[in-house]
């Protein structure tokens, strides 16, 4: 998700206030909503009202950067790439642009493009840290391991307790078949925020990929206490009630998961599992028809 600068937000919010000074009153009025609901993190408001303001001035390179951010926030990728890319037409050298559609072209898996972006945003500014951990990320996804882990390894020389960036590089680490470095990275991760339950989580499963059960249903016991809106937390930690053979506890797990992310055909598989193992024939018949029908 993109790390929105503070700086650059009150200038582009000051920006936007002055393109609309001399509007008429509608438009202003749509845009004094919009900024009011993006300083309050009311992300879908704040992209309406912008949308309202961009109809009635079309073009206006601050409102265009403001809705481009709120559709980050709300995973809108496609609509977020569209307005940085609409930047980019009008202000060919706007790096911050240029970083937003790459983040938006990372939340559409388009790897590639997203790597380019990064790469010329770092021609401008070669140390800033998002852009580098943003860059390694849609390189590992690319599968050049080694760029990766080089963007990683220049991210953390500039900024060494930034938890993001050990948590990329573990991953990077886990698929080059280095479980135990991935594990010394995701032990930093949790010394510098114990209360990220994706963190905790993460560790748990590569503990119990190195065989300590036990230390792995702490982390996952930590993480569903942490952030019980984690579907992760519960899935994980039903991995590991179905390594002990305590079926009630995983299918409750899974059942749990579910709810968080019902279209997840993996989860409704491994519930029908479980179900199977408690001797609940309709319950195995339910779940593996809607694993059947989502996996279509």
């Amino acid at each position: 998700m993109m790390r929105v600068r503070r700086a650059l937000v009150f200038v582009l919010l000051l920006q936007t206030l002055l393109v609309f000074g001399c509007a008429r009153r509608e438009a202003a009025r749509d845009l004094q909503n919009g900024v009011d609901a993006f300083q309050q993190e009311r992300w879908n408001d704040a992209a309406t009202f912008f949308t309202l303001a961009e109809e009635k001035r079309p073009g206006q390179v601050p409102v265009l950067m403001l809705r481009g951010i709120c559709y980050l926030k709300l995973a809108r990728y496609t609509e977020a790439a569209a307005d940085f890319d609409r930047v980019l037409t009008f202000q060919t050298e706007n790096n911050e642009a240029r970083k937003g559609r790459g983040e938006a072209f990372l939340g559409l898996g388009r790897y590639a493009e997203a790597a380019e972006d990064f790469s010329r945003a770092l021609t401008v500014e070669p140390s800033d840290v998002n852009t580098l951990n943003n860059r390694g990320f849609a390189l590992s996804n690319l599968e050049d391991f080694d760029a990766a882990m080089a963007d990683f390894d220049a991210a953390l020389k500039i900024e060494p307790e930034n938890p993001l960036v050990y948590y990329n590089r573990s991953a990077v680490r886990r698929k080059s078949g280095q479980t135990a470095e991935a594990l010394e990275d995701l032990n930093r991760c949790v010394e510098l925020d114990g209360t990220n339950a994706l963190f905790l989580a993460t560790r748990g499963k590569v503990t119990a990929e190195l065989g300590d059960w036990d230390r792995a249903m702490d982390d996952f016991n930590r993480a569903v206490a942490e952030n019980p809106n984690y579907f992760g937390g519960f899935k994980f930690r039903a991995e590991g009630y179905k390594a002990r053979g305590q079926w009630q506890e995983a299918y409750d797990d899974y059942s749990r998961a579910i709810e968080l992310q019902p279209n997840d055909p993996e989860l409704w598989f491994d519930r029908a599992a479980a179900a199977m193992q408690l001797g609940h024939e309709d319950d195995y018949d339910r779940d593996m028809a809607k694993y059947e029908e989502l996996t279509r």
